[in-house]
């Protein structure tokens, strides 16, 4: 499962900031973002550092509508194609402007292997800058959902990129790296400032963001990975972190107790399910051989069966 489930908690308290930034949280989870190349992963911690510093074409609201974000507004004209009409005036962490050819230089690198989006956006024929602030984007044949994929499909700077050899993302799970893995050049609020994998990355409000009438009192994020999770919940009581979007639910109560923190729930969209491979003809790490036993339908309806969701409900989740 790539996506984490997210318990929000937020510290009360806010006596512990350090003086050169009168706002700062420190932020903790149990992964660090994989990479910074917004398309080498399509992994929910990974795309969470990514929100902070690149932006999408849209984006979605708190209730999972889809709202304009570089671009101001989008019609379909056919069946196949679509125009955006591109924000004016933004500019990239490096002081360059947005076009539209970096509008459509990120969704063709992120629907060209080896990034990780290609199955994100595979309806995608093809992205072309028609004008400085119109990109058409062609599908193959219509995608009613394709606003909702391209959420997740962040605009990197194409100039930026091919400078520093990263015109393709690069394939992650053969070991490589690039450039762009550890470096960012995006369009969003907060801009990396320091980095060290798996240890601690700092994120600086960007002052020159497109977006800054959109008020909030953040100058400095430093996200803190804690893998194990009495730390990390240790780390939250003690005030060592300020905030977790990952918490055990046995811990939820204890720290709601606390009088200096505060959980906040929200329903998520989520599906958690066991996937069996039914098409092989044999199993690659079973000691069952010559044959599949998840082909045989009555074999998945034993699985389903044998699985007691009221209990998985009531003592794995509390409810």
């Amino acid at each position: 499962m790539k996506k984490n489930l997210s318990i929000v908690l937020s510290l009360i308290v806010m006596g512990i900031f350090s003086p050169a930034f009168a706002n700062s949280i420190k932020w903790s989870m149990p992964g660090d973002s994989l990479t910074l190349d917004p398309h080498a992963q399509n992994e929910g911690p990974t795309h969470m550092v990514s929100r902070q510093v690149y932006e999408g074409l849209v984006t979605p609201g708190l209730n999972m509508e889809i709202l304009p974000q570089l671009a101001e507004s989008w019609t379909a004209t056919a069946d196949d194609t679509w125009i955006f009409n591109i924000r004016r005036g933004v500019t990239f962490h490096d002081g360059s402007s947005l076009t539209a050819s970096d509008v459509a230089f990120s969704i063709n690198r992120a629907k060209t292997a080896p990034s990780d989006m290609v199955d994100l956006i595979k309806s995608v024929k093809s992205a072309t800058a028609i004008d400085n602030h119109t990109v058409e984007v062609k599908t193959d044949g219509p995608n009613p959902i394709l606003l909702n994929q391209l959420t997740q499909i962040f605009v990197m700077s194409e100039a930026w990129a091919k400078a520093n050899g990263c015109e393709a993302s690069y394939n992650w799970d053969a070991g490589e790296t690039s450039y762009c893995a550890s470096n960012t050049n995006g369009t969003g609020p907060f801009e990396i400032t320091f980095r060290e994998q798996d240890v601690r990355t700092v994120f600086e409000k960007n002052n020159n963001w497109w977006g800054n009438h959109y008020k909030h009192n953040i100058d400095k994020i430093e996200l803190l990975p804690i893998k194990n999770d009495a730390t990390r919940v240790a780390a939250l009581l003690s005030g060592e972190i300020d905030y977790t979007n990952v918490v055990p639910v046995q811990d939820i109560k204890r720290i709601n107790s606390s009088s200096g923190h505060a959980v906040k729930m929200t329903p998520q969209n989520r599906t958690i399910f066991f996937g069996m491979d039914q098409g092989s003809a044999e199993l690659n790490s079973s000691n069952v051989k010559g044959k599949n036993p998840f082909a045989d339908k009555r074999v998945r309806l034993a699985m389903y069966h044998a699985l007691d969701m009221d209990a998985i409900k009531d003592k794995v989740m509390r409810g």
